[in-house]
């Protein structure tokens, strides 16, 4: 409790945040740090009397967004003072949350109300004009795609505005990504939005629906489209993301080379795909920041209690000791490696060996090969992020991702 007190004299000092009582600051510092269940149970424990509190409220939804439950989230909204001081900071939350429950007119009217960007206003209006509609009745299985950059980038093939393309996953991102001049071949009518980012490097971007997006059986349509205009030349790929997979009980089966899609909800169907998955399974609870930012504990040797942004796209190749291509599977700034024990001279090399097992959850995968580098992310929604995690991990599962339970399944023979 003296540390929860001094953590809030510290606060007030530095004027990053109100006047919180001891317990909020104490679960605010819980929800820094990732233990967002730690976080929730401190607030459980100050009983409801304390919910006409705005810094309780405040960090209340917080953790309720990130876990999935919006509607939850929005009440909380609605009781805080306008006169909060750091009301400001839930915009761009109340507008995802209104958007993950398809609420695009209030999404909308909220944006405009509350003076976010041109562009914001005009995207969800496009939105609320064209809303997106999801077709998938059965199991769906589709094969990972020919294509050179499928062991490290895997692809698929599919149908955007009823063309044949070639996508690839790619869950740091939302629906689909593609390049300005791509876009505008296919019909995609988009308009500015302000800089996006391509891995760390900031570029002009642009947002748009497309009519329609089909992988296997499933179908899309008034789907959102943002263009980078890094997407060029080598860099001509179309992207689908975080945002499609959560449309749909998602495996990326990357042993089997194969994308299971199936419907949301539905038992049958999910009992159905979940027979296809035998072997040994582990659970790993994930949370979720804005639209498609998912984060999960990890851990590096015997550090434990880490973050990690679970990006599958980090496609970082370099020559592997024995001839061949090895791909980074995590990157952090150096200054985290040397505060791990990784020695000085090791983690000034432009990529190197890790000489300690990296982990998601409780699996650990042990001489993976890492990438040190400037921050994708510091954090989410105040949330520490300590690195990235990709593909060259996640590629020895099957990783189910139930958006609903909030869970990683992973599956292994």
């Amino acid at each position: 409790m003296k540390l929860a007190k001094a953590f809030v004299f510290l606060l007030a000092a530095l004027g990053a945040a109100p006047a919180f009582s001891a317990e909020v600051a104490e679960a605010w510092a819980a929800w820094q740090n990732g233990n967002i269940e730690q976080a929730d149970a401190i607030l459980d424990e100050m009983g409801d009397s304390e919910t006409a509190d705005a810094a309780w409220m405040h960090v209340r939804f917080l953790i309720r967004f990130v876990s999935g439950d919006y509607g939850e989230a929005l009440d909380l909204y609605r009781s805080i003072p306008s006169d909060y001081r750091r009301l400001k900071e839930l915009d761009q939350p109340y507008v995802d949350a209104c958007r993950h429950l398809e609420r695009y007119a209030d999404a909308s009217a909220f944006a405009k109300e509350r003076g976010m960007p041109k562009a914001t206003v005009s995207a969800l209006e496009r939105q609320t004009a064209m809303p997106l509609q999801v077709t998938l009745d059965r199991v769906s299985v589709v094969p990972f795609a020919n294509h050179p950059l499928t062991p490290y980038f895997p692809a698929f093939d599919a149908e955007l505005n009823g063309q044949s393309v070639t996508a690839h996953v790619d869950t740091g991102g939302t629906f689909i990504i593609m390049g300005p001049q791509r876009a505008e071949a296919m019909g995609i009518e988009t308009i500015p939005a302000g800089k996006g980012f391509h891995g760390t490097t900031s570029v002009n971007m642009r947002v748009g629906l497309a009519n329609s997006f089909r992988l296997g059986s499933a179908l899309l349509e008034n789907v959102p489209v943002a263009t980078l205009a890094s997407l060029k030349g080598t860099n001509d790929f179309i992207v689908f993301g975080t945002s499609v997979l959560q449309q749909f009980y998602s495996t990326l089966d990357y042993p089997n080379q194969r994308l299971i899609l199936s419907p949301r909800g539905d038992a049958a169907r999910t009992a159905e795909h979940r027979s296809m998955l035998p072997g040994s399974t582990t659970r790993t609870p994930f949370y979720m920041w804005g639209d498609h930012y998912m984060f999960a504990r990890g851990s590096v040797g015997e550090h434990t209690g880490l973050n990690f942004f679970i990006d599958s796209g980090l496609v970082s190749l370099h020559p592997g000791e024995n001839g061949g291509a090895v791909q980074a599977a995590f990157t952090t700034p150096r200054e985290k490696f040397r505060e791990w024990g990784v020695p000085d001279d090791v983690s000034k090399r432009a990529y190197f060996q890790l000489g300690m097992p990296l982990g998601l959850g409780s699996l650990k995968q042990p001489g993976l090969y890492v990438l040190p580098g400037p921050a994708v992310l510091r954090d989410l929604g105040g949330v520490r992020i300590d690195g990235l995690l990709s593909h060259a991990f996640l590629r020895h599962y099957a990783w189910t991702i139930d958006f609903d339970s909030r869970e990683y399944i992973f599956t292994s023979e």
